[in-house]
């Protein structure tokens, strides 16, 4: 075991069994794995890369520097943050997994140093932008110091109870704020059409019948309504219901089957209203990852599709069962409940789909932009999109 000590080890155990909490195993395990990223915003950095080396090696304590967020636990501000550089820092700490921790190094992170008197670009404190768990001042500090900083981050994280700091309020924040378009006197001229950048919400939300009408122009065949099952025998229904379809019939839960993929894979219709109770429900079932969830915009001016790609992991199964279950949102009022709860790895991607999209996942402990800037107008991959002051594009349509 490792030499922090944990509040709640029993020690005196007799044949070599040791007994502990969840809370202490989850603790002891990430705090000898904290994977730091390979970012710097100033010259502390060069401290922070003579880690690495051989003389330091701070690889034994399973300190492996990452290049992505994505796989980042901690983040060391080495050095001056700049006001130009504070929006990149913030949006690469949104992007890392929680829970996730920040070593404020050197003087200038910590109150601007040198130029908190007579700066105007400097940021007075790291720890405006982001919460801060360790302060470590100097200028430069020291390998030496660094390490340090991280044994005393590895003591806090020993003794840390998780959910007390997920429910941790944290103030001076960036957070995302409402985008709507604004309609401003325009400086430029031209033939454009103002109604095709500042259309109103409520005309943007097309009639169903025109909206099947355009899916079935593109040849999409694969969600089938009531009436069309209704024209089938019971023996071309039983061929586009699979397995989970006839197990969810079975059981009374509402869903419609939109029949198999190219790869085979069973593709289901779930409401809005029910998708989080039917979710905890194929979780028990046996779909116990959530192998990817993205969002896509069905026609412009039409729905919202949520999807998500499930799978049975069992022992000594070679071939799981998958299966893709689609939740399709009003663009007036584009809300799904979050499975976050039920399947974690959903943390981001739903992120990343309100970003795109703007659709809003209920009940998400972090949702806001992972991607684009928190001053950004719109959504990006809607098909209606266009690019605010951006008349080029007008002219193409």
């Amino acid at each position: 075991m490792n030499s922090i000590e944990f509040p709640l080890l029993d020690r005196t155990t007799q044949n070599s069994v040791i007994s502990t909490t969840s809370n202490d195993l989850s603790n002891w395990s990430r705090l000898s794995s904290l994977w730091p990223l390979l970012y710097g915003t100033s010259c502390c950095f060069i401290e922070f890369a003579s880690l690495i080396g051989s003389r330091f090696d701070f690889d034994r304590y399973g300190l492996v520097p990452r290049s992505s967020p994505r796989q980042a636990d901690l983040i060391l501000t080495a050095g001056t943050v700049t006001m130009k550089m504070a929006p990149s820092l913030v949006r690469l700490y949104e992007q890392m997994p929680e829970p996730k921790y920040v070593i404020a190094m050197g003087a200038c992170t910590i109150t601007g140093g040198m130029f908190s008197t007579d700066s105007y670009s400097t940021v007075r404190g790291v720890d405006k932008l982001i919460p801060v768990d360790v302060y470590l001042p100097g200028c430069p500090p020291k390998p030496e110091a660094v390490i340090d900083a991280i044994t005393k981050l590895r003591k806090k994280i020993s003794r840390e109870i998780y959910e007390d700091r997920i429910r941790s309020q944290r103030e001076n924040r960036c957070f995302t704020t409402n985008h709507k378009f604004r309609v401003g006197c325009s400086t430029l001229t031209g033939n454009y059409d103002q109604r095709l950048l500042y259309q109103s919400p409520s005309t943007s939300e097309i009639p169903l019948e025109t909206f099947l009408k355009y899916k079935s122009s593109l040849h999409i065949n694969f969600i089938v309504n009531a009436k069309y099952l209704s024209n089938k025998n019971p023996g071309e229904i039983k061929k586009m219901q699979g397995h989970l379809s006839a197990w969810l019939v079975k059981h009374g839960l509402v869903h419609r089957s939109l029949g198999f993929d190219y790869q085979g894979i069973e593709t289901l219709q779930i409401k809005p209203e029910d998708w989080h109770s039917i979710a905890v429900i194929l979780y028990v079932y046996g779909y116990n990852y959530l192998r990817s969830q993205c969002a896509y915009d069905v026609a412009p001016g039409g729905l919202l599709a949520s999807v998500y790609h499930l799978t049975r992991i069992e022992c000594g199964v070679d071939q799981p069962e998958e299966v893709c279950i689609k939740v399709f949102a009003s663009r007036r009022n584009p809300r799904i409940p979050s499975v976050f709860w039920v399947w974690k790895s959903a943390d981001f991607q739903e992120r990343e789909s309100y970003d795109m999209l703007g659709i809003s996942y209920d009940n998400h402990p972090r949702l806001k932009r992972i991607l684009m800037p928190e001053s950004w107008i719109g959504w990006p991959l809607r098909k209606d999109y266009i690019a605010p002051n951006f008349y080029e594009i007008q002219d193409a349509h």
